[in-house]
């Protein structure tokens, strides 16, 4: 093979030149994604505490194997979208290596909105997991998400590689027998309740985790409105008396009324996720 030989002269003042300007645009760009990874509101940092939570950054150097390297993905993906209020897009991703084996990471920040999903959340996570299913990696999800954010979610599930193609790519690893784990480290509201509900593992901490679809608050808080009920003296009074009085078959026999009660989602979700599901402190 013919050796290539250069004609550079790194001693010549152009050479030097360019070396300096373009040093310079790399120590720019990892000020910014120090920025994007570190720089937080400090009542934000001060929330994690309270609740006794790790920062995104100590969850990942707590689960990598000491000393080892992590490609991280889109590191500025929604830096200047947002107002620059969504650093990171919310979420970190990457490869990293696990007990000696790399897999692809899934971390939600909670340090931002709640670890809420915002549009280009979705698309950071969808190309997370495209990367994982084109290289059979594993997936290990850091789940700590309030869900959708409800101001844009007109643009979270309204397309194909929106949202629901996050779900779609969780069914594609599991019907090509790639395993993901769960690991539910705060409130994972909404769609972020299909992610674990959707892994073959989940492990949940105690007292911290938790998977709900929705709950009383958010009805008030999506209209902005308190709904209130005011029954009528008569309504009550009817409703009370026909409550107290079991319901009469045609043929003149009592029914009895139902005495199981309809199962939650947790109950349910607990139910089909038995085998693979544990608790930690």
């Amino acid at each position: 093979m013919k050796r290539l030989v250069s004609a550079i002269n790194t001693a010549s003042p152009d050479f030097q030149s360019n070396a300096a300007h373009n040093r310079s645009l790399v120590e720019a760009f990892r000020e910014r994604q120090r920025q994007a990874r570190e720089d937080r509101p400090q009542r934000d940092f001060d929330r994690l505490e309270k609740q006794g939570k790790h920062f995104v950054r100590r969850r990942l150097e707590l689960l990598l194997d000491a000393g080892t390297p992590f490609l991280e993905l889109s590191s500025l993906a929604a830096t200047e979208a947002y107002d620059g209020e969504v650093p990171g897009a919310a979420c970190v991703t990457g490869i990293g290596i696990v007990a000696g084996r790399e897999v692809v990471i899934n971390a939600g920040d909670a340090s931002v909105k709640g670890g809420a999903w915002y549009p280009l959340t979705v698309k950071k996570t969808v190309r997370a997991l495209d990367i994982a299913i084109e290289n059979r990696l594993p997936v290990v999800h850091l789940c700590d998400s309030a869900g959708g954010f409800l101001p844009l979610q007109a643009e979270l599930f309204a397309d194909k590689y929106y949202a629901g193609r996050i779900f779609r790519n969780q069914c594609m690893l599991s019907k090509m027998g790639i395993q993901q784990v769960a690991v539910v480290l705060g409130h994972c509201t909404a769609g972020g309740a299909y992610v674990p509900g959707l892994s073959d593992y989940n492990v949940i901490v105690r007292g911290t985790g938790a998977i709900f679809l929705a709950g009383p608050p958010l009805g008030p808080r999506t209209i902005r409105r308190r709904a209130r009920r005011k029954a009528s003296p008569s309504r009550a009074t009817s409703s009370a008396s026909s409550s107290a009085q079991p319901r009469r078959r045609s043929n003149g026999r009592r029914r009895k009324r139902p005495t199981t009660r309809p199962r939650s989602f947790t109950a349910s979700f607990r139910r089909t996720s038995r085998r693979s599901s544990m608790c930690v402190r």
